[in-house]
């Protein structure tokens, strides 16, 4: 052999293995690249922050903070309350409405159904506003809360003898809820 040949036969060599490398490096991406990182969100940190935001008054700082947990995880349905009450303060029933319920499909509870009912409330559906105050009221006919509210609907129905039997219930419960006092004086003043 030639230095010429042996040159080449050497050139060709260098060549074959660069190409070899090359071929080997061009696997399929999911095996020559390590797991993706998966972005993690402290669900807990983005509440707290949110909470700190609403304390502050930020309100639609506090609601994005919350949006960002909930997106992140939609299976929590005292991250949906949440966001929803922010949603409402900020004056959106309708968003705040579909929040509540999306929680009510996770977990049915009394404190959601009082939050839909005020949401309807709201939104001038009475009727089924009272629904909701009627299944809270099954499902923990102990909270003052849920009577007082109720009372207050039926007292906007124009219906004050049902109203009245509300706030004596709230009443029975809690003697000293001073707003449901006012009211019933109120009432029975008419």
């Amino acid at each position: 052999m030639t230095i010429i040949q042996i040159i080449l036969l050497a050139a060709s060599a260098f060549f074959a293995f660069k190409i070899y490398e090359h071929t080997q490096g061009l696997q399929d991406p999911q095996e020559s690249q390590s797991e993706p990182e998966v972005k993690t969100v402290d669900i807990e940190a983005l509440v707290e922050e949110a909470d700190k935001a609403y304390d502050a008054g930020h309100l639609l700082e506090a609601r994005e903070l919350l949006k960002q947990a909930h997106e992140h995880n939609r299976s929590i349905p005292e991250l949906s309350n949440r966001l929803g009450f922010v949603t409402s303060q900020m004056g959106n029933h309708e968003e705040s409405l579909k929040l509540y319920n999306h929680s009510l499909s996770l977990k049915e509870d009394d404190v959601t159904h009082l939050a839909i009912a005020s949401e309807l409330k709201a939104l001038g559906r009475l009727d089924e506003a009272e629904e909701h105050y009627k299944k809270a009221i099954a499902l923990d006919p102990e909270y003052e809360v849920t009577y007082f509210n109720y009372a207050n609907l039926l007292v906007d129905m124009k219906r004050i003898a049902e109203a009245k039997m509300m706030y004596e219930r709230a009443l029975e419960i809690a003697p000293d809820l001073d707003a449901a006092k006012e009211e019933l004086e109120r009432l029975n003043g008419r």
